[in-house]
């Protein structure tokens, strides 16, 4: 049984969507740490100075999921390839669902482009200190809104399955495909739900409290982890 648990972390760990998302998990637990428990064990000076690096660590895994998301970028340009191709649907729903497709993959791959632009200012590879001060401004809205993106992108998606599943009914579907992918589905939903406040949280930092959107992060960064690891133990496919 451990020996099969550390495999599974091994081949989570062998790609960059598991370890951007275990270095999300690490990080939110670091935070939870460091709003919630670090202040029972420390008071005064020392509570500042774990804090500090605390903060230091969780730079360090912000700027590390950033790299791992180089080549995000031309993955969604391909996706939106693939979309626009799909386009010709004659299914009312499934156009609807292609059209807001296209239409947040565009929005996605800008997202992608402000945050390179971003990373690119604050490490010092662009020296333009206004464009730094933009990019920082727009960077927590363009998050906002991608969160509020894949919501309705996965509620279109949802309805669109549920069509497939009523004709596969009268089908043969012996892997229940379709249904497991609707749990999927069920489960991100969950997870962009508690996305959307933690995103809003660095777009009004007054609207939610830094405590409460930890813990929702935390819960959110825990489901994307187990998501990940019921694909690479089979229980998606």
């Amino acid at each position: 049984m451990i020996l099969g648990t550390v495999k599974k972390i091994h081949k989570v760990n062998s790609t960059v969507l598991g370890q951007d998302r275990m270095i999300r998990t690490y990080t939110f637990v670091l935070r939870f740490f460091k709003l919630h428990l670090l202040r029972k064990v420390k008071s005064g000076e020392c509570l500042k100075i774990w804090q500090n690096k605390v903060d230091i660590i969780c730079s360090h895994f912000s700027m590390t999921r950033r790299i791992l998301r180089w080549s995000r970028t031309a993955f969604y340009i391909q996706i939106l390839i693939n979309k626009i191709k799909q386009q010709q649907s004659k299914n009312e729903l499934k156009f609807f669902r292609n059209l807001n497709d296209i239409l947040f993959y565009t929005y996605l791959i800008l997202t992608d482009i402000n945050d390179l632009i971003f990373w690119m200012c604050q490490i010092g590879l662009c020296r333009n200190a206004k464009l730094l001060l933009i990019t920082k401004e727009i960077n927590p809205k363009f998050y906002f809104g991608e969160c509020i993106g894949w919501f309705m992108t996965l509620c279109l998606e949802y309805k669109v399955n549920q069509q497939e599943i009523s004709k596969a009914q009268s089908q043969k579907d012996p892997k229940n495909k379709i249904k497991a992918r609707q749990i999927q589905i069920l489960q991100n939903l969950v997870k962009y739900s508690l996305d959307i406040p933690v995103s809003y949280s660095y777009v009004n930092t007054k609207a939610i409290s830094q405590e409460k959107a930890v813990i929702l992060g935390t819960i959110s960064s825990f489901i994307s982890l187990y998501q990940t690891f019921q694909q690479h133990s089979g229980g998606y496919q």
